[in-house]
């Protein structure tokens, strides 16, 4: 593929790349990396194929827009949801302005949208 018309940069897939993670590492919405690679099938990356990652990385914002609202369980913690969603500290504590560590069943969480594994 021509990545002459990459605006942002390319990138080499690692083992264990998805879509998702690529997201929350460079901090770019899914949609800007699906539009700047429509010949790619971004579902089945394979290591070594490259990608166009677009835009400025460092000033992309993660989109209010790209989250979905958690029900807690009983029993669940932080630690299990960040695991399971395998999303950073970081982004859980940027869509979730907690009071406390201790989630009660019932509660709701903001999660930013993705694939869980």
């Amino acid at each position: 593929m021509n990545y002459d018309s990459c605006n942002g940069r390319i990138y080499n897939i690692e083992e264990g790349d998805t879509l998702y993670r690529l997201s929350r590492r460079f901090r770019i919405p899914i949609r800007l990396i699906l539009e700047a690679n429509p010949y790619v099938d971004v579902y089945n990356l394979q290591p070594g194929e490259e990608i166009c990652i677009p835009g400025r990385l460092e000033t992309i914002p993660v989109n209010r827009d790209d989250t979905f609202v958690y029900v807690i369980r009983d029993g669940e913690s932080i630690a299990k949801i960040l695991d399971y969603f395998k999303i950073t500290p970081e982004d859980f504590m940027r869509n979730n302005d907690l009071n406390s560590v201790l989630l009660k069943p019932g509660e709701t969480l903001t999660i930013p949208n993705g694939e869980t594994e």
